[in-house]
């Protein structure tokens, strides 16, 4: 697909730069850096929301406001 993007100068400079070492195109180096971005993001997402909340049995019994009362409970 053919398309217009407004990017950073610094990041058509870089691909310009990535695309000549690899003997590749600036478009073939972007679009893989976007597709690896991608990548990336969907598999932090899932991680991210593949956590779940357990229930730990209520609320806690020990002040937590007060260094002595955990510490007592502690070497209980």
């Amino acid at each position: 697909m053919k398309t217009s993007l407004i990017i950073e100068d610094s990041l058509f400079k870089a691909a310009k730069r990535e695309a000549e070492k690899m003997g590749k195109t600036i478009s073939e180096t972007i679009s893989l850096w976007a597709r690896v971005g991608r990548e990336t993001l969907l598999k932090r997402k899932k991680i991210q929301t593949s956590l779940k909340t357990v229930n730990l049995g209520g609320p806690a019994k020990i002040d937590l406001s007060s260094r002595r009362d955990w510490m007592d409970e502690l070497e209980k």
